[in-house]
């Protein structure tokens, strides 16, 4: 395994040292846990107490007994004047109660965004590791070829899982490293090439954990040359692409 110079960290193409020290501390932050208390409750208008919301009714009632203000879950505002019309929430609009509902879904979408990025970082981890089995997959498979085939011609199944492995390494940090990208027309060409990569390395893995069995020697050996070459060629426009923009400073980060 290769490991970065600059920070000790196994090698994170395409994100740089400073944006995976951010990264990596927000994933194991309890910072997050806020964000999640943030997103799934709200305070009582009057006491502030904390109040998770546990049922549909959205007429609320706070649990400090000291208060017991009556609200509406929707707009925060008294829950009385809204009437047999509380859906709409159109007989309040003081400027403090719009104020908590922007905070309160402003803390949502960035909770949202955050696990969007966090969940597909997870996944490509996973799948590194679970496929770090098709070493003894493939070296089973070795060994039955060589009965036809010699022990460096059967090498290219070893080559095919090695790129399978740097490929889902590098979409691993490709979600750090969109995480803090400013969207523009950079970021979207980004995101095709990042796109591009992650369904050639889903048909790369696909045809060595499924398909493996059903080729013959004779199709064997273009096919999964032609699978795990292609499949990296896209890993290196990616990685060109995000060097290029470095050097050329242009890319715009949210941190």
């Amino acid at each position: 395994m290769r490991f970065c110079f600059g920070c000790a960290h196994e090698w994170h193409e395409p994100v740089n040292c400073r944006l995976l020290k951010l990264w990596l501390k927000k994933c194991s932050d309890d910072s997050e846990t806020s964000n999640w208390i943030n997103a799934n409750t709200k305070e009582c208008p009057k006491c502030q107490v904390t109040i998770e919301k546990d049922g549909g009714c959205n007429h609320m009632v706070c649990k400090n007994t000291a208060c017991r203000m009556e609200f509406c879950w929707i707009c925060l505002g008294p829950w009385e004047p809204h009437g047999s019309s509380w859906y709409n929430c159109n007989r309040y609009d003081d400027s403090r109660a719009k104020q908590a509902r922007d905070a309160q879904e402003l803390s949502r979408a960035n909770l949202q965004r955050y696990l969007h990025y966090y969940n597909r970082f997870m996944n490509h981890q996973q799948s590194l590791k679970l496929e770090n089995k098709l070493y003894t997959t493939v070296k089973g498979k070795m060994e039955l070829m060589q009965a036809h085939m010699s022990w460096i011609e059967v090498q290219f199944l070893r080559k095919a899982v090695d790129v399978l492995s740097e490929c889902r390494r590098t979409l691993m940090y490709t979600y750090a490293f969109a995480y803090y990208l400013k969207r523009d027309n950079h970021a979207e060409i980004f995101e095709g090439n990042q796109r591009d990569l992650e369904m050639a390395t889903e048909q790369l893995s696909q045809f060595l954990e499924r398909d493996l069995e059903n080729e013959n020697l004779v199709t064997l050996k273009q096919k999964v040359q032609d699978n795990y070459r292609y499949v990296d060629q896209r890993r290196l426009v990616l990685l060109k692409h995000c060097q290029e923009g470095t050097e050329r400073d242009i890319w715009q980060y949210t941190a």
